[in-house]
């Protein structure tokens, strides 16, 4: 019993965030299959498209934030490695996550109703959406959730991260809890926003919990400013919050490209298959945010080379995945779509996976290299770069969707990449290294 207490104690705290990441992963990928048919056949074709539709923006709505759990989670790693106190840096995360949570749901009661009826334009024929304001009301949910998943930052920088990978599991597990009977007994008054409901409130709930643990001794200080960590945490955070709306620009124009470009059919199909290879990414992403603290201590103790052997690990890894799990998609796809979508005329192509595959590539490729420079506060590069990506991606995947369908979507997102980050994130890593094995 001691030995295996000694092993455990010995084992790399972020394999231990990291695996937990992926037992959250399986149990997450298990309640996905079974929403996805539950919510096809609670919602039907149309009106999934646009629940579809509206949850793709909860990407948008968690970059409200503003950066602030990211530098957070900075701010507490570099403390940790000089053992200093972070609580000021906790204290001021919380006045400024209070107090953007008021701007914003301010903001968007004014409009949401503008952003209804232009993104969900192609569906307005549903009485649901002439009558309710689905977007403000569950824009509100999106928006304190990501006040509140500040918290999940915290456990990554404390190497503590296999609690911020368990909650928003369990939250998916309640969520499939909550569908099923709304399935069984209120499938004739189907509603989107139900749904909808189902399936945020619960991340509120799981992200709210640990928010209060961890903020506790502050609420007591609420209003006692710290004027220097506030402005410290808010431009670091800025800085980060720049660029997570620009690399969402980049990275999530692809649903309301499609609520413009594609029908119903196209979306369900780009729906399912996109959350395949999403689920093959976060094994990837899983260690890669597990590593983030580790990155910042072992750069800020001159350790390069640890760095180097991990990023090269990382990146034959997480090409693996893709390319097995490409393969794998492909052959079972048949089967896929009996099993998710069993009501519905969706199909899916050689052509389709094979793209699928490219892009989630160079995404493990950008963002294994991405986040050792985040994890060292080296964000100039993505101001440089992400605006030039959005627009090559809104352009190309707007105008060879309109010829390719959701081909179309994932070329443009493909290009976007290779004319970009795919070359720019590498070449800034290897300028920093060289200049610090120079100086040394």
């Amino acid at each position: 019993m001691q030995k295996i207490k000694i092993f455990l104690n010995q084992f790399p705290r972020h394999w231990v965030v990291a695996a937990s990441a992926w037992g959250s992963k399986i149990v997450t990928a298990f309640v996905q299959i079974i929403s996805i048919r539950t919510l096809l056949l609670y919602l039907g074709e149309e009106q999934y498209a646009v629940y579809a539709i509206i949850m793709s923006l909860s990407t948008w709505f968690l970059t409200l934030d503003c950066g602030i759990g990211a530098a957070l989670q900075n701010f507490i790693s570099e403390c940790r490695s000089k053992n200093q106190s972070y609580d000021r840096y906790l204290k001021s995360a919380l006045q400024i996550s209070i107090l953007l949570f008021f701007i914003f749901v301010a903001l968007l009661s004014i409009v949401s109703p503008f952003m209804q009826e232009k993104i969900l334009s192609n569906y307005l024929s549903i009485k649901e959406l002439q009558t309710i304001n689905i977007i403000g009301i569950i824009g509100t949910v999106f928006i304190a959730t990501a006040m509140t998943s500040i918290t999940y930052r915290v456990y990554f920088a404390l190497q503590k991260g296999y609690i911020s990978n368990i909650l928003p599991a369990l939250g998916l597990v309640l969520s499939m809890i909550l569908i099923v009977p709304a399935n069984k007994y209120f499938k004739e008054d189907a509603s989107i926003l139900t749904a909808l409901l189902i399936f945020t409130l619960p991340q509120l709930f799981m992200a709210a919990f640990p928010y209060v643990k961890v903020f506790k001794n502050c609420f007591f200080r609420i209003l006692d400013f710290d004027k220097q960590a506030l402005k410290e945490l808010f431009i670091r955070g800025i800085k980060f919050g720049g660029y997570l709306i620009m690399a969402t620009a980049a990275l999530q124009l692809d649903y309301i490209i499609m609520s413009q470009t594609a029908d119903a059919s196209g979306i369900t199909t780009y729906n399912i298959f996109s959350k395949l290879f999403l689920m093959l990414l976060f094994i990837n992403g899983t260690l890669l945010a597990a590593s983030w603290p580790v990155s910042s201590e072992l750069f800020s103790s001159g350790n390069y080379g640890a760095i180097k052997k991990m990023l090269q690990k990382y990146l034959i890894f997480g090409i693996s995945i893709i390319i097995a799990g490409s393969v794998g998609i492909y052959l079972f796809s048949g089967f896929i779509i009996k099993i998710l979508a069993p009501e519905t005329s969706i199909s899916v192509s050689l052509p389709l996976i094979a793209l699928f595959c490219v892009y989630f590539i160079l995404r493990v490729w950008t963002d294994t290299f991405g986040m050792f420079l985040l994890s060292i506060n080296a964000i100039r590069i993505f101001w440089i770069y992400i605006p030039l990506q959005a627009l090559v991606c809104a352009c190309s995947a707007y105008f060879l969707s309109l010829r390719y369908g959701i081909n179309g979507i994932l070329a443009g997102l493909i290009l976007s990449f290779l004319f970009t980050s795919c070359i720019l994130l590498p070449y800034k890593t290897w300028k920093i290294f060289k200049s610090k094995e120079n100086i040394s």
